[in-house]
């Protein structure tokens, strides 16, 4: 079984993803949310409503964010996330 090691050296911590939260990461490059979600559902779909989905990316966003493994940024007013890419280890 595959695993995701996240290191952040800012906060120096050591992370283990969940298959969910690995997938949520590597679709964090600077789509939109709803890019992000929509994606996360065609991968999970039947398991997961769209709404269901859409739940799920939002928790997983927060997380990371909080954790400082991804950041959000701001691009014309649309809420983006994306990688820090210095603290990305797979």
């Amino acid at each position: 079984m595959a695993i995701c090691l996240v290191f952040t050296p800012d906060n120096p911590e050591m992370y283990t993803l969940n298959p969910s939260a690995w997938l949520i990461l590597q679709l964090c490059d600077g789509r939109s949310e709803e890019r992000i979600a929509a994606a996360y559902h065609a991968v999970v779909e039947p398991l997961l409503t769209r709404e269901e989905a859409r739940d799920e990316v939002r928790a997983g966003i927060e997380e990371l964010v909080g954790k400082r493994i991804v950041e959000t940024v701001s691009a014309q007013q649309s809420k983006r996330t994306r990688i820090n890419h210095k603290d990305h280890v797979s």
